[in-house]
Formats: structure tokens, C-alpha cells, sequence
């Protein structure tokens, strides 16, 4: 008919129709983006583990997002078996990659974190198509509630909705801004379909800057037409360029620590963990600003939040913590940690034991059987001393069973006896027990010598049973109870009475309420020697535990693989053994002698080690002269009834 109204020359009519930006070709356009991104990005590294990808089903895409999605998802849900036939695979030999998993939307983000069967293998690589920056929100929502969410995993987003093809450097610095900030994630491409065959691919730089290092900026690495890169050695180098610098020199990063001598000291200019950080600092040639808290670890609350350091880490007001932390399961399973490097050793403490009473130590020179001995001896020679006078010659007094057992005390203490016997053959018998008795008084003299200048300590408490017989509070850190809280009836036992306030954290004031027995609390050894209580509280002969030390920060944190690879050769190399050999030796040293230069000419008198002789001591000479007279009265009152006449 339109032919009919045409002048005769025309012979047909060429219909002109918009280009079909949802239509097949789209979708293989996208399809192939996919693939070439995936086979330049996704690296094999070597590994006995098979690598693993997940791809993530949004619903209600439209077209062809949809399509792309699902084309790429049924060429790999084979096991991602593919031909190579470009410059780079020229025997076209079949190459296995990955193992494929599928995420969907259709559930939701808190029901992936209350599931039951959680798969902790971290997963290697993401691929995510949307249509708008709210689908992927949703995905990432989803993928980073699993245990097995790896924000340093590569990830390659592709967006193509036909009503955008202008928006490509905005919205991509918004999702590879949204991926580092919320996620903490910086291997990212970012496909931004321009029109129905063609996509500009970005990058995040946030580390390269001179200026505004941790900043994100969006760089443009490659063009994609119909499944081929436009300049493709250029764009496969721009691609695989490191994320992360080997040098640092314009980032700073923020350390909070808390305070946990010998790891961080009280003035937070010293510590073993802010010397291993120097170490890496000069490595990496990045700074640090250091702040330091009281304020602990940090534990999960109900609602899903961290408290104290973690809660100000996950808030992004730090980027790492230290402070003696060791390894926690609910803390692993939602931050990154160092390679473990320092070993730490807990105990509970209570008040050291002083001195005995001067007065017990006379008797203590000897055992009980020693003392037990001499008694018997003592009471053979006083009967022999009246058998021997009773067949001799002596005088009446001479032979009263009371003055025998007078003049045998008298000769074992070295004084003077009473009477002396006029017969030789008892003469005899006394010099013999005269000699025996100045051996044992030279022996006991020597170790009375040591005893006043070592004098034994009274009974020091030393097992747990004993602390909790004795009614003292006891606690420690919030972290530590976690040790406590399990199966075992004495561990119970400690977890009931457990206290986590503040009067039994750490702190020089807390020492002093351990010293004056108000309280025992679990605490480092290392952090007691640290402090001038060492010596006046008593760890326990037992270690409750050995813990790990441990730096904590989020699981993105782009040097944390660095950190633990110089982490390791410091370790392998003897670095770390060198700072805990400085600490134990050079540094206590030094502490003690700036402690001794300090103290006054007073201070030094009332501190020296002479022994003054005082009354206490001498007690239990008396106590000894007494009990001898008492059972000198006792035999002579015995005598003088038996010859008593009724």
C-alpha cells in the first residue's frame, strides 16, 4: 500500500529501528564481560585447595541483566570447565578453576547468620550482576552475614540497566566506595555497561595517592566491546595491578591499644607489641598515630554490636588493636588477627607470704623428729645421771631425780649446772654429756646464723581450692572468664564467683588491694613483673593459662597478609625471641637499678640487709628455759610425793 503512494521511482522502503538494547546480543555482550574479566582477574595461585567462586542470584532483575546473569551461571554450573583459545592457552588443554557456589536473596541476611551448618572456607572470588546500587547492597548484605565471607577476596560486579548508560563514574565510586567503607574490601572490578555491547571497567585506588591515602578513588582500566578487551595488554597489566603498595610512606594508621604492661606501658611510649610494631612500621614505611585506653577488648552484645576497643574498630575509629589480646572464637569469626607472636601466662595472685614469727624461728633450725631426738636423749641421760648417783657415793641432794633432770637441762643448754657431782665415775658422765651437748650447740648455732639472715616465710596459699576456701573475691578480665565457662566442676566453681568490675582489673591499686588480702585476681605474670609489686603478691605455682598474643583489626585490612608474612620471619629469625630475652633481662635490670638510684641515704639504712636481734628472737630461748624449768618442777613435785608419808 505505501509502495502504491510512492512515486514510481522508489523500488522499496528501509524501516530504521531504535537498537534493541535487551535482546540477545545484549546478553552474550555481557556474558563475554563476564568471562574475560573472570579469566583475567580470578588468578590461580598454587594451592592443595580447590578455589572457589560464588555467584549471586538476585531476584527480580530486568532484562538483560537477568539474562546475563543466568547464561553465565548455566555455561559454569558444570563445574566452570572451559577452552581457552587466545594466546594464552595454545594447546587448548581443558582448565578446571573453580569450585561454584550460588547465593540467592530469597533469604535473608539474619537467617545466614543463625544458620546451623556454616561452611568457614573463605571464598575466593564474587561475581554479582545488578541493575542499581540497592541490588547490590542486598547481595553484599547477605554474602558478608556468612562465616565464610572474605573481604579480601576479588570480586568483579557488572552493571547494565538500559535506562543508565550515562552514570558509569559516579556509580562506580559509589559501589567501590560502598565495598571498601562497609566491607572493608579493595580487589574489586566494576563493569559499567555504556551501551548494549560495550562496558568501562574500574578499579579502586585508595592506597597510591600522595595525599589522600584511604581514600577511594575510582580509576577506568579497561574497555570491554563484545567480549574483548580494546587494548588488551594494557588493560590485563592495569587490571593486576596490587591494590596495595609495597610502601606506604603517605597513609597513617590508627592504633588504639590498652594498657597492658609489658605489651603496652602505662606512658604509652614502651611496650614489646609497640616495639614488633616499629619493626613493621619500617618495613612498610607507613605511620602510626598510637592512642591509648583502659578500656578492654571488647565483647559482642545482644544486638549484634562490639563494645570497647572492637565496638570503636567496627565504628572505624581504629584500624588495629593491641594490648595483649589473645585468640577468641567469636572474635576470629568476625575480625582478621595477626600471626600469633608472644606468649602470655596467667595466674591468680594473692598476698606473698612474709616472715614467720621471729620466735619460731630458734625451733624451726631443726625437724620435728630432730627436736624429738634430743628429747629423748635428754631424758635417757637424766635417768642414767640418777641410776649412776644412786650406786655412788654422793651427796643426798645429788641424787633427787629432780636435780638430775636440773643439771642434764642446764648441761644441754651450755650454762652452768646447779651441783656438780664429787664422784669421778659421774664426773665422767658429765663431761660426756657436756661434749655432746657444745656439738649440738655449735650445729645449732651455725644454722641459727642462716636462719636470722634467711628467715623462713610463713604458708604461703598456692592452689585454687585453697583461694575460694578462703572466701576472697576473686576476677580478673571480662575475656578471661571465657576459660571458666565450660564443663568442668571446678571451673564452675570459679565462674560463679568470678567478678569482671573494675576493682579487679589490672591496676597498680588493685595490686595493693591483693597485697593488703582483699582480693585475688587473675592476672599476667608478666604485667606483675612489670610493676613494683613484684615480689610482695604471689602468683600461684600452676598457670591457669598460656595464651597467644595477638593483633586484632577488620578481616579487609589491606596489610594484614604483609604484617603476617614479616610477622613470620621475624619469628623464624629470632627477632621476637631477642625482644622477650630484652625484656626479661636488660630492661628489668635497668628498671631495678633507676629504682635503687632514687632511694634516699634513709631509705638505703632501713633496706640494708643486717640482722638486728630483738626481743621476738629471744623469745624462744626463754620459751625453751622455761619449758625445761617447768618440767624440772613438775619431777621434783612427782619426787616429793612419792617420798611423802601419809
Amino acid at each position: 500500500m505505501l509502495l502504491a503512494l510512492l512515486p514510481s521511482s522508489v523500488n522499496g522502503i528501509v524501516y530504521v529501528r531504535i537498537r534493541n538494547e535487551r535482546g540477545p546480543t545484549a546478553a552474550r555482550a555481557g556474558i563475554q564481560c563476564l568471562e574475560l574479566l573472570s579469566h583475567t582477574y580470578f588468578n590461580m595461585r598454587e594451592t592443595t585447595q580447590i578455589e572457589n567462586i560464588v555467584i549471586f542470584y538476585l531476584q527480580n532483575l530486568s532484562s538483560p541483566a537477568r539474562e546475563i546473569l543466568l547464561g553465565y551461571l548455566q555455561l559454569h554450573h558444570t563445574g566452570y570447565d572451559i577452552h581457552e583459545d587466545d594466546d594464552d592457552d595454545e594447546d587448548g588443554e581443558p582448565e578446571s578453576q573453580f569450585q561454584l557456589k550460588l547465593m540467592s536473596d530469597s533469604v535473608s541476611s539474619d537467617d545466614l547468620r543463625r544458620a546451623q551448618f556454616m561452611d568457614h572456607k573463605q571464598i575466593d572470588y564474587y561475581v554479582i550482576v545488578i541493575d542499581s546500587f540497592e541490588g547490590l547492597q542486598s547481595a553484599l548484605d547477605r554474602i558478608s552475614a556468612t562465616a565464610a565471607f572474605n573481604p579480601r577476596g576479588k570480586f568483579v560486579v557488572l552493571y547494565n540497566n538500559p535506562n543508565d548508560r550515562d552514570s558509569n563514574a559516579r556509580l562506580a565510586n559509589r559501589a567501590l566506595g560502598h565495598l571498601f567503607v562497609g566491607h572493608h574490601s579493595v580487589n574489586v572490578l566494576f563493569a559499567f555497561a555504556i551501551d548494549a555491547t560495550s562496558y568501562h571497567v574500574y578499579t579502586g585506588d585508595p592506597y597510591h595517592g600522595a595525599t589522600d591515602c584511604g581514600q577511594m578513588k575510582a580509576l577506568k582500566v579497561a574497555t570491554v566491546v563484545n567480549g574483548s578487551f580494546a587494548s588488551r595488554a594494557l588493560s590485563t597489566a592495569m587490571i593486576n595491578i596490587p591494590k596495595v603498595p609495597p610502601e606506604l610512606e603517605s597513609c597513617t594508621f590508627l592504633l588504639c591499644t590498652r594498657v597492658a604492661p609489658p605489651f603496652i606501658d602505662l606512658d604509652c611510649s614502651r611496650g614489646l607489641e609497640l616495639q614488633i610494631m616499629d619493626l613493621l612500621r619500617e618495613s612498610m614505611k607507613f605511620k602510626v598515630n598510637v592512642s591509648c585506653s583502659t578500656m578492654d577488648r571488647g565483647e559482642l552484645e545482644p544486638d549484634g554490636s562490639w563494645s570497647d576497643l572492637l565496638g570503636l574498630m567496627r565504628a572505624d575509629e581504629c584500624d588495629i588493636i593491641a594490648g595483649g589480646f589473645s585468640p577468641d572464637f567469636d572474635v576470629h569469626d568476625a575480625f582478621g588477627s595477626t600471626t600469633l607472636y608472644l606468649q602470655d601466662y596467667y595466674t591468680w595472685f594473692v598476698p606473698a607470704a612474709g616472715p614467720d614469727a621471729r620466735w619460731k624461728l630458734l625451733v624451726y633450725i631443726f625437724e620435728p623428729t630432730t627436736w624429738e631426738a634430743f628429747a629423748g636423749v635428754l631424758f635417757v641421760s637424766a635417768l642414767v645421771w640418777r641410776l649412776v648417783a644412786h650406786y655412788l657415793p654422793e651427796l643426798a641432794a645429788h641424787r633427787e631425780l629432780s636435780m638430775c633432770f636440773l643439771n642434764t637441762w642446764s648441761v644441754f643448754l651450755c650454762i652452768s649446772a646447779n651441783n656438780r657431782p664429787e664422784c669421778n665415775a659421774l664426773r665422767l658422765l658429765f663431761m660426756g654429756l657436756t661434749l655432746y651437748a657444745l656439738n649440738v650447740t655449735t650445729i645449732y648455732t651455725s644454722i641459727l646464723i642462716t636462719m636470722l639472715t634467711n628467715p623462713p616465710l610463713a604458708y604461703q596459699m598456692d592452689t585454687i581450692e585453697e583461694i575460694l576456701a578462703s572466701g576472697v573475691p576473686i576476677g580478673g578480665r571480662l575475656d578471661s572468664e571465657d576459660w571458666f565457662i565450660n564443663d568442668f566442676a571446678d571451673d564452675r566453681l570459679v565462674s560463679e564467683q568470678y567478678n569482671a568490675t573494675s576493682e579487679f582489673q589490672p591496676s597498680l591499686d588493685n595490686l595493693q588491694a591483693v597485697v593488703e588480702g582483699k582480693r585475688s585476681l587473675l592476672m599476667s605474670r608478666l604485667y606483675v613483673r612489670n610493676t613494683k609489686y613484684n615480689g610482695l603478691v604471689h602468683g600461684l605455682s600452676r598457670d591457669v593459662l598460656v595464651t597467644q598474643i595477638e593483633m586484632i583489626m577488620e578481616k579487609g585490612f589491606p596489610l594484614l597478609p604483609k604484617f603476617n608474612r614479616i610477622l613470620s620471619n621475624l619469628i623464624d629469625m629470632g627477632i621476637m625471641q631477642k625482644l622477650w630475652n630484652d625484656f626479661l633481662y636488660n630492661v628489668t635490670i635497668l628498671d631495678r637499678i633507676r629504682a635503687h638510684r632514687a632511694l634516699s641515704e634513709a631509705d638505703i639504712i632501713a633496706a640494708s640487709p643486717e640482722v638486728v636481734l630483738t626481743l621476738d628472737h629471744l623469745q624462744s630461748a626463754f620459751a625453751l628455759y622455761g619449758i625445761g624449768m617447768c618440767l624440772c618442777v613438775v619431777v621434783f613435785l612427782l619426787e616429793v610425793l612419792s617420798k611423802t608419808r601419809w
